[in-house]
């Protein structure tokens, strides 16, 4: 059995997040279903969905992330991938031949925010981990 999926959504109309961790599957399309449709309601000008933390995607997750590009470039929006891809996403967009497609969307780098969290955790000598 899998690990199941978790979801974080920050929604803000300059630039609403979806953290995944976990396993994207059928059996969690209604969290990721869930979670676009919250943040598409906000109609932010950057999506960013952190995809780095994903163990296994299969066509569940490619579907949201086509549909969360779609919607936002028939906004004139932009969406953002934050990676580095896990090796799960990277084989998933290899495999259907939509690499090309995400690749523009694509960002490494951490979050001036983010970067300040794991700052101030990695001070206090706190180490996260999944739930």
């Amino acid at each position: 059995m899998r690990a199941s999926l978790q979801v974080t959504v920050n929604c803000d109309p300059h630039r609403s997040t979806i953290s995944l961790h976990g396993d994207c599957d059928e059996d969690s399309e209604h969290l990721l279903t869930e979670a676009l449709t919250q943040v598409l309601a906000v109609e932010p000008r950057v999506l960013e969905i952190d995809v780095s933390q994903v163990g296994f995607g299969d066509s569940t997750l490619l579907h949201a992330l086509l549909l969360a590009l779609r919607a936002q470039s028939d906004r004139g929006a932009r969406l953002v991938l934050r990676g580095p891809l896990s090796a799960a996403v990277s084989q998933l967009l290899d495999v259907t031949g939509t690499t090309d497609v995400f690749r523009r969307c694509v960002e490494t780098s951490v979050p001036a925010q983010r970067a300040a969290e794991q700052e101030s955790g990695s001070r206090l000598g706190r180490q996260e981990s999944a739930q």
